[in-house]
């Protein structure tokens, strides 16, 4: 028997029916309303609270654990635009004797990113971004891979997902996709499977083969970027061209640190490249009050002398802490003895009573840190040891690839921070935690969305599209799955060592 929904979201509310016994998650994802559903809707992150109001009164349930028995009302904070996800490069020049529009797409596992051109000048028609509607499927593309196992058609869902979305964002800016002579796609190599249709399931588990690198010749107007490898993808073939490193004399090391974290060594004779699974905790998720970088989450944090001090995306008021905002905050309590070397965030009676204000304890006695003064916003030793194990691997990814290359952290000259972590990332923090080593700090500069500007490049200048080709091909793969190196470096880098107080603190 169905039953009446009415789902109220940001910007209006719609009234639908569903089958009784259907959960509120499955009717959203039905009604394309975009949540959050980092765990994949398994009842195992608490992201997906919403607000039912029914016979029973009103009260916050988890969407993917409660079935619609009767006539209801549901209030979802739906996941709306705001992503921080432009490119940043030289325009390219556009390959002559072109006509017609095009469009380059930064397809993320949490954002999507679309840019309109005019073939024939380069002009920008209009842009685009929002969340991937695909984060009510999970946070991971592993999550997602495991969607497509358990549903019959799993994967054809997801397909048609992020196709209607990217084709909704063309139509957002102007033209109607069919117009569009090419569209150029640019993710990691999972998301370039299910929009391209392949079946992903080979790389969830060893060997981790994928049907398509994507280097064969293409034809019709959707086009993907090369991939390295499984977890090393399109999205990194196109940062490296964005960032111009393959031309590059000496040893330049390349990071985009997210769910998983993918990382390049190496210039002009080519590159090393390896990923870790770094999880999704730099992009708030799995962490008691992480968000993404929208408006309100913390980006910035430092001591004052007195306490913490801190910055919102938009300076608005405080809602969560985002990646950038953990790893400062993380920096703060490792310097200030808070978090020990062991990662232990310690509990009141083993602190300083300066600190009483700010440090707590929960019910098992583990310590909270409050970062605001209604104590609504803090990281918890849980979060700690989540950020803890990322920053490990990422740390342990880098010292893989600097002893394979044969060289040291002072013989790298440059670093690039890519995508929207990257954007915020203080080189700083990510030091003072270990997930950078100290003699990069210096040398690291943040270019923001550069799989987005090399989508840009390689759809308007045909010889750079040649150029991503030569990159791919460039590039060689580590397998750190396999690694007893990587083993031995993972468990060293979970350390923390506390530095002298300075005037940062």
């Amino acid at each position: 028997m169905e039953k009446k929904l009415t789902i109220c979201f940001a910007g209006g509310s719609r009234t639908v029916r569903a089958p009784e016994g259907m959960t509120l998650l499955e009717i959203l994802r039905r009604e394309k309303i975009r949540v959050a559903a980092p765990c994949g809707g398994h009842g195992a992150c608490g992201k997906c609270r919403v607000i039912l109001k029914d016979a029973n009164g009103t009260r916050r349930v988890l969407a993917c654990r409660t079935l619609l028995r009767e006539d209801a009302e549901l209030s979802v904070d739906s996941l709306q635009g705001g992503v921080v996800t432009q490119g940043f490069l030289p325009e390219p020049v556009p390959t002559s004797g072109r006509s017609g529009l095009g469009a380059a797409v930064d397809l993320g596992t949490t954002t999507i990113a679309v840019e309109i051109y005019d073939l024939s000048d380069g002009r920008l028609i209009g842009r685009q971004s929002a969340w991937n509607a695909q984060a009510a499927y999970g946070a991971d593309v592993i999550t997602r891979i495991q969607y497509t196992i358990d549903r019959p058609n799993g994967l054809g869902e997801l397909q048609e997902l992020v196709h209607e979305q990217i084709g909704d964002m063309i139509r957002s800016v102007g033209p109607d996709p069919e117009e569009l002579q090419e569209i150029l796609i640019c993710g990691n190599t999972v998301m370039q499977h299910i929009c391209a249709g392949l079946d992903p399931r080979g790389l969830a588990s060893a060997p981790y083969a994928p049907v398509s690198l994507f280097t064969e010749n293409q034809t019709g107007r959707i086009l993907f970027a090369p991939c390295v490898a499984s977890y090393v993808g399109g999205d990194i073939t196109a940062g490296l061209l964005a960032s111009g490193l393959h031309r590059k004399d000496g040893w330049s090391l390349f990071l985009d640190i997210g769910t998983n974290g993918e990382m390049a060594l190496g210039g002009k004779d080519g590159f090393l490249c390896c990923a870790v699974a770094s999880g999704p905790a730099f992009e708030g998720v799995g962490i008691t009050c992480g968000m993404a970088g929208t408006e309100g989450a913390v980006s910035r944090v430092c001591w004052d002398g007195d306490g913490p001090e801190f910055e919102t995306v938009g300076n608005a008021q405080a809602q969560g802490i985002c990646g950038s905002g953990l790893i400062d905050l993380l920096a703060v309590l490792v310097r200030r003895g808070i978090v020990s070397a062991t990662g232990r965030l310690l509990p009141p009676d083993l602190l300083p009573e300066k600190y009483d204000r700010l440090v707590g304890e929960d019910e098992n006695g583990n310590g909270i840190f409050s970062l605001t003064p209604d104590k609504k916003i803090f990281l918890s030793a849980r979060d700690v040891r989540q950020l803890q194990l990322a920053k490990a691997a990422v740390a342990a990814g880098i010292r893989v690839l600097l002893q394979t290359a044969g060289i040291t952290a002072d013989e790298v000259d440059s670093v690039v921070l890519a995508g929207g972590f990257g954007s915020f990332l203080d080189p700083a923090g990510a030091a003072a935690i270990g997930m950078l080593p100290a003699e990069l700090e210096k040398k690291t500069v943040s270019l923001g969305n550069t799989s987005l500007s090399g989508a840009r490049a390689a759809l308007l200048d045909l010889d750079r599209r040649r150029e991503l080709r030569e990159i791919q091909a460039a590039c060689r793969y580590l397998d750190l799955s396999s690694s007893e190196l990587f083993m031995r470096e993972y468990p060293e880098q979970m350390f923390f060592y506390e530095e002298e107080e300075s005037e940062w603190n």
